[in-house]
């Protein structure tokens, strides 16, 4: 039999779960599903739970036994699929859901992190945002793969890449703000505010509905039937033009002036704020001491520009990136490629959001440039690809650089670096760019990129030319 939803604790069917449900919840559990599976488990998952059903499970059809309960539970950040360790009714030893099977490791854990967040603490206080971690002090240390953000700025950040707006090759093909905002509006389905409140009903992406009050209206409808121990909020998120220490686009009211309560986070480097433009996640709720609605936070990401909402963390990024662009379009183009391995190849530069967990320890690069052979699979847009948690790739057809750019050359900067560094190298060939030296003459920044495009070209020669 295929595997049934049915009542909490009676037992009584509710309705069968269709092939594409059973086969992601089954690759969910087993710790191989792919992005398309996790969000149909964890739709299916939240639903359930929310509905108090449980999941009976057909492995010991064939012994004769009643079919064995899967208990639909979920912690602060996972769902557990399996039974507890004393049930009298254990799955099959072979069935993905028996206890410590697979999934994420101990006590048959599954792999997707709860897709809910909740910026407020248990005492409806709004968490803090993280400080640099210790070992990483020059620069963003970013989420774990799987972590669930629980601030604004990993909430930008998580959204931002599951829209995959830090792909130039996804962001350089927007023509407007408004469609890479439809596709950050897109990404947050993924995402609940509370239990049955997904993310997009109260989403704003459009400044007119803070400015002429919609978004209090909404608001203070929902207000009455928010789930209890939730806190209701809804999230502003469009682009800044100006950014100062409590406001957004002060000057600029028509394109979405918001006064917020405390200080504005963003990112910035010997004290002084990157340049923008950015784009700002802002959160809406009833203050602690006023009845209004209010902005009571706000994250800015600075981005290259306003038609390519790739995401950068100092403005000598912003110069990388832009010669970087010419590089990936160089060795797409480049007629003795072509003719050496019978094609182009793709290129992918991407903006990393999420660190990788690395032998040595976490390590979050600079910039990816990632280069599929002709004919080859790989992460590019619609194209998952053999990624894995760990940023290596198990194809063939596949190569991978890494590009960090050092802002600066004194020894304790470059004693910060060198840790990271060597996790990066496990990851794939490293590059460096040297921006103080983008504007001198004797290593500026053309020639830096044109350096990195030969050594490239020739590795690929190297790797997967013809012999």
């Amino acid at each position: 039999m295929a595997l049934e939803l049915v009542t909490n604790p009676h037992l009584d069917w509710v309705r069968t779960l269709s092939p594409a449900e059973e086969r992601a919840l089954r690759a969910v559990k087993a710790g191989e599903a792919d992005e398309e599976q996790q969000a149909v488990c964890l739709a299916m998952l939240n639903a359930a739970r929310d509905e108090k059903r449980w999941i009976l499970c057909d492995c010991q059809e064939e012994e004769g036994q009643q079919a064995v309960i899967v208990p639909v539970r979920r912690t602060r950040r996972h769902f557990a699929l399996s039974n507890r360790p004393d049930t009298q009714e254990p799955h099959a030893e072979d069935c993905v859901f028996a206890r410590g099977k697979a999934g994420g490791g101990g006590g048959g854990r599954s792999s997707v992190f709860d897709d809910m967040f909740d910026p407020f603490t248990d005492g409806g206080r709004l968490a803090g945002e993280p400080a640099p971690a210790a070992a990483d002090r020059w620069g963003f240390e970013g989420l774990a793969p799987g972590r669930q953000p629980r601030t604004l700025s990993g909430m930008l950040g998580a959204l931002m890449d599951a829209a995959r707006l830090n792909a130039l090759a996804v962001a350089d093909g927007f023509s407007s703000e408004r469609q890479w905002l439809a596709e950050i509006a897109h990404a947050a389905e993924a995402f609940r505010l509370a239990p049955g409140v997904p993310m997009p009903a109260f989403l704003f992406t459009d400044p007119a509905d803070w400015r002429l009050g919609a978004v209090a209206r909404r608001l203070a409808a929902a207000e009455s039937n928010w789930p209890e121990r939730h806190r209701p909020f809804a999230l502003l998120c469009w682009t800044a033009r100006e950014v100062d220490e409590t406001a957004i686009n002060r000057s600029w009211p028509r394109l979405g002036h918001v006064e917020v309560r405390s200080k504005v986070t963003a990112p910035s480097v010997w004290q002084n704020r990157v340049p923008g433009p950015w784009l700002f996640l802002g959160l809406v709720a009833r203050s602690e001491d006023r009845r209004q609605w209010e902005c009571l936070s706000a994250s800015a990401q600075p981005i290259v520009s306003t038609l390519c909402p790739v995401p950068v963390d100092s403005h000598s990024e912003r110069r990388a990136l832009g010669t970087l662009r010419r590089l990936a379009q160089g060795l797409e183009a480049d007629p003795g490629l072509r003719h050496a391995l019978g094609g182009a190849v793709r290129a992918e530069l991407e903006k990393p959001l999420f660190r990788f967990e690395t032998a040595g320890g976490p390590c979050l690069p600079d910039f990816l440039l990632t280069i599929t052979r002709p004919g080859g699979g790989g992460h590019m847009p619609g194209n998952p690809g053999p990624r894995r948690t760990d940023g290596r790739y198990d194809a063939g057809g596949i190569l991978r650089y890494v590009i960090e750019v050092m802002g600066f050359d004194d020894a304790e900067y470059e004693s910060g670096k060198a840790d990271m560094h060597a996790r990066m190298h496990t990851l794939g060939r490293l590059f460096r760019m040297e921006a103080p030296l983008f504007d001198s003459r004797h290593n500026p920044l053309r020639r830096q990129r044109e350096e990195i495009g030969a050594d490239i070209r020739s590795d690929i020669m190297r790797r997967w030319g013809r012999k």
